[in-house]
Protein backbone atom coordinates (compact mmCIF):
# COMPACT_ATOMS: atom_id res chain seq x y z
CA UNK A 1 0.00 0.00 0.00
CA UNK A 2 3.04 2.50 0.37
CA UNK A 3 2.31 4.90 -2.27
CA UNK A 4 -1.00 2.98 -3.66
CA UNK A 5 -3.71 4.45 -4.48
CA UNK A 6 -7.62 3.70 -5.94
CA UNK A 7 -7.59 2.28 -9.60
CA UNK A 8 -8.45 -0.43 -11.98
CA UNK A 9 -5.48 -2.89 -13.28
CA UNK A 10 -6.96 -6.69 -14.69
CA UNK A 11 -10.70 -5.66 -14.66
CA UNK A 12 -10.25 -5.39 -10.65
CA UNK A 13 -10.44 -2.19 -8.04
CA UNK A 14 -7.61 -2.51 -6.22
CA UNK A 15 -4.83 -0.16 -4.44
CA UNK A 16 -2.52 0.29 -7.68
CA UNK A 17 1.25 1.94 -8.08
CA UNK A 18 0.22 4.38 -10.76
CA UNK A 19 0.41 8.10 -11.71
CA UNK A 20 -1.75 10.78 -12.01
CA UNK A 21 -2.85 9.87 -15.38
CA UNK A 22 -3.89 6.33 -14.20
CA UNK A 23 -1.01 4.91 -15.95
CA UNK A 24 1.18 1.84 -13.73
CA UNK A 25 4.19 2.53 -12.44
CA UNK A 26 7.06 0.20 -12.59
CA UNK A 27 7.95 -1.75 -9.58
CA UNK A 28 11.11 -3.33 -8.21
CA UNK A 29 11.69 -6.24 -5.15
CA UNK A 30 14.67 -8.13 -4.80
CA UNK A 31 11.84 -10.75 -4.27
CA UNK A 32 9.89 -11.53 -7.83
CA UNK A 33 6.97 -12.64 -5.76
CA UNK A 34 6.33 -8.94 -4.57
CA UNK A 35 7.18 -7.11 -7.89
CA UNK A 36 3.72 -6.39 -8.79
CA UNK A 37 1.96 -2.77 -9.14
CA UNK A 38 -1.06 -3.77 -7.14
CA UNK A 39 -2.45 -5.72 -4.15
CA UNK A 40 -5.26 -8.16 -4.45
CA UNK A 41 -8.80 -7.16 -3.39
CA UNK A 42 -9.04 -8.90 -0.60
CA UNK A 43 -6.43 -7.40 0.76
CA UNK A 44 -7.73 -4.00 -0.08
CA UNK A 45 -11.08 -4.81 1.41
CA UNK A 46 -9.16 -5.60 4.67
CA UNK A 47 -7.03 -2.48 4.89
CA UNK A 48 -9.96 -0.35 4.17
CA UNK A 49 -11.81 -2.04 7.24
CA UNK A 50 -8.47 -1.35 9.31
CA UNK A 51 -8.62 -5.03 9.97
CA UNK A 52 -5.31 -5.15 8.98
CA UNK A 53 -2.09 -2.78 8.90
CA UNK A 54 0.11 -3.45 5.99
CA UNK A 55 3.94 -2.15 6.35
CA UNK A 56 6.57 -2.29 3.39
CA UNK A 57 10.32 -2.96 3.80
CA UNK A 58 13.22 -2.67 1.55
CA UNK A 59 15.20 -4.52 -0.29
CA UNK A 60 18.43 -4.28 2.08
CA UNK A 61 16.24 -5.31 4.98
CA UNK A 62 14.74 -8.40 3.35
CA UNK A 63 17.78 -9.31 2.96
CA UNK A 64 19.15 -8.54 6.46
CA UNK A 65 15.94 -10.30 8.14
CA UNK A 66 16.55 -13.27 5.54
CA UNK A 67 20.59 -13.40 6.99
CA UNK A 68 18.89 -13.30 10.71
CA UNK A 69 16.56 -15.99 10.50
CA UNK A 70 19.17 -17.92 8.64
CA UNK A 71 21.70 -17.66 10.94
CA UNK A 72 19.50 -17.72 14.44
CA UNK A 73 17.00 -20.23 13.86
CA UNK A 74 18.15 -22.58 11.18
CA UNK A 75 14.97 -21.35 8.50
CA UNK A 76 15.54 -20.01 5.05
CA UNK A 77 12.59 -17.97 4.80
CA UNK A 78 11.72 -16.91 1.17
CA UNK A 79 12.36 -13.35 0.22
CA UNK A 80 8.61 -12.53 0.16
CA UNK A 81 8.58 -14.02 3.50
CA UNK A 82 11.89 -11.84 5.03
CA UNK A 83 10.15 -8.67 4.14
CA UNK A 84 7.61 -9.74 7.17
CA UNK A 85 10.42 -10.72 9.27
CA UNK A 86 11.89 -7.02 8.40
CA UNK A 87 8.86 -6.14 10.09
CA UNK A 88 8.99 -8.48 12.76
CA UNK A 89 12.43 -7.53 13.67
CA UNK A 90 11.25 -3.72 13.72
CA UNK A 91 7.94 -4.44 15.60
CA UNK A 92 9.16 -6.56 18.35
CA UNK A 93 11.47 -4.28 20.22
CA UNK A 94 8.84 -2.08 21.12
CA UNK A 95 6.05 -4.28 22.35
CA UNK A 96 5.14 -5.30 26.02
CA UNK A 97 6.25 -8.90 26.96
CA UNK A 98 2.41 -9.98 27.38
CA UNK A 99 1.98 -8.96 23.57
CA UNK A 100 2.08 -11.72 20.96
CA UNK A 101 3.02 -11.08 16.99
CA UNK A 102 2.08 -13.60 14.61
CA UNK A 103 3.62 -14.07 11.50
CA UNK A 104 3.44 -16.34 8.29
CA UNK A 105 6.21 -18.05 6.74
CA UNK A 106 4.72 -18.51 3.50
CA UNK A 107 7.83 -20.27 1.51
CA UNK A 108 10.68 -21.62 1.44
CA UNK A 109 13.83 -19.72 1.08
CA UNK A 110 16.35 -22.74 -0.75
CA UNK A 111 14.57 -21.37 -4.22
CA UNK A 112 16.17 -17.67 -3.73
CA UNK A 113 19.63 -18.90 -2.28
CA UNK A 114 21.09 -18.78 -6.01
CA UNK A 115 19.80 -15.24 -6.61
CA UNK A 116 21.38 -13.60 -3.12
CA UNK A 117 24.37 -15.84 -3.67
CA UNK A 118 24.68 -13.82 -7.36
CA UNK A 119 23.34 -10.22 -6.07
CA UNK A 120 26.36 -10.67 -3.26
CA UNK A 121 29.37 -11.69 -5.74
CA UNK A 122 29.12 -15.67 -4.36
CA UNK A 123 30.04 -18.36 -6.86
CA UNK A 124 28.11 -21.18 -5.83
Amino acid sequence: FAGGVPGVLHGTMTYLLQDRHGQINSTHSVSAGLDYPAVGPEHAMHHDSGRIQYTSATDQEALEAFDLLSQEEGIIPALESAHAVAEVIKRAPKMKKNQILIMNLSGRGDKDVNQIAQMRGIQL
